[in-house]
């Protein structure tokens, strides 16, 4: 007998289409600065400068040089990523297409594994909310963070899944490309912070979700970490540190300033109830959280075949290519270094 298949729809996750039309974003919102010194935000139905183009062009004579066949949904705005995640550096780009192309072959960061549910279930990391500019709130607590419990491959496979979740159902090109991160530190020690897992957070989403971050919040940290916090922020580089915000319990009400206190939970200085079930992500939007179609097909999950549309990014065909590229690529890169 044929097992049932089961699709997973996330669509209830996106924003109503009055509030899309409501957002205007300035043109330093956009980009700002000029050159290699450039910062953007909105890669999507915006033009890009004449350096930009230069540097896309760059990067596609080395694709061309490598013979790298990218993959059939890559776009100008896939090139210009990546040409910002190698600062705009000739030498960079081969090095960072090669780490893309990899993550992209993996399967597994893309799939609702049996691996991935469980950690998205502990509500180590989680959605709530959007802030006055509609982009997704993305909430991480830190005292859930064991690597003992979940090794770096779930980690990684698991925070690749739930982002892409976000990105491909809260986002609307040219509107809504960033995502708020909040991190819970929950004074935490220094010699119990995770930043380990931190770090395979961040280098997760530098290179695989280039300019998504539009701000990060670090809340309730201990004496320790604030104090080490002052000393970094002090040597950072300022543009970075610009996204960056740390906060007492006291100071909360600053957040506000840029996410209404409904859109928060309580334990963030908010009015909405803090959140208890983490999987699926819940829109607060609409009745009960979610659909009725996403509830069923969770449920379903246990005892059938599960099918993510347009959520895989290539077949079986298209990832033995990818494999394929990236170790001629290695090849060509040991060669380099060789000379």
């Amino acid at each position: 007998m044929q097992q049932q298949q089961v699709v997973l729809n996330f669509d209830y996750l996106r924003p109503t289409q009055n509030l899309v039309d409501a957002i205007v974003h300035d043109a330093q919102y956009i980009k700002r600065k000029e050159r290699s010194k450039s910062q953007r935000r909105i890669w999507e139905n915006v033009p890009y400068d004449a350096y930009e183009k230069e540097k896309m062009a760059d990067f596609m004579k080395i694709v061309t040089k490598n013979k790298i066949v990218l993959p059939q949904n890559w776009t100008d705005s896939d090139t210009l990523k990546m040409v910002y995640c190698g600062k705009f550096k000739d030498k960079n780009y081969l090095k960072v297409l090669q780490s893309h192309l990899a993550w992209r072959a993996i399967p597994n960061n893309f799939q609702p594994t049996d691996m991935n549910i469980a950690f998205l279930q502990k509500g180590i990391v989680y959605t709530y909310g959007r802030d006055k500019q509609q982009r997704p709130i993305i909430i991480m607590n830190l005292e859930l963070v064991n690597l003992k419990q979940f090794n770096e491959e779930v980690y990684i496979n698991a925070l690749s899944y739930y982002f892409g979740i976000i990105k491909k159902n809260c986002f609307v090109p040219g509107k809504i490309e960033n995502w708020v991160f909040i991190m819970d530190t929950k004074k935490l020690g220094l010699s119990k912070f995770p930043f380990k897992a931190i770090q395979i957070a961040t280098k997760t989403m530098q290179v695989n979700f280039c300019g998504c971050l539009d701000k990060l919040y670090l809340l309730n940290p201990s004496s320790s970490l604030s104090f080490s916090w002052k000393m970094v922020s002090a040597v950072a580089d300022a543009d970075t540190m610009e996204k960056v915000q740390m906060l007492k319990p006291n100071e909360y009400v600053k957040i506000t300033e840029r996410i209404a206190a409904n859109q928060l939970e309580e334990q963030f200085g908010g009015t909405s109830p803090n959140l208890t079930k983490f999987w699926p992500p819940i829109n607060i939007e609409i009745p009960g959280g979610y659909t009725e179609e996403i509830l069923k097909a969770v449920e379903s999950m246990k005892t059938t075949e599960i099918v993510i549309q347009k959520e895989v990014p290539a077949s079986e065909e298209d990832e033995m290519k990818l494999q394929e590229q990236i170790s001629k690529m290695q090849i060509k890169k040991d060669d380099d270094d060789d000379d």
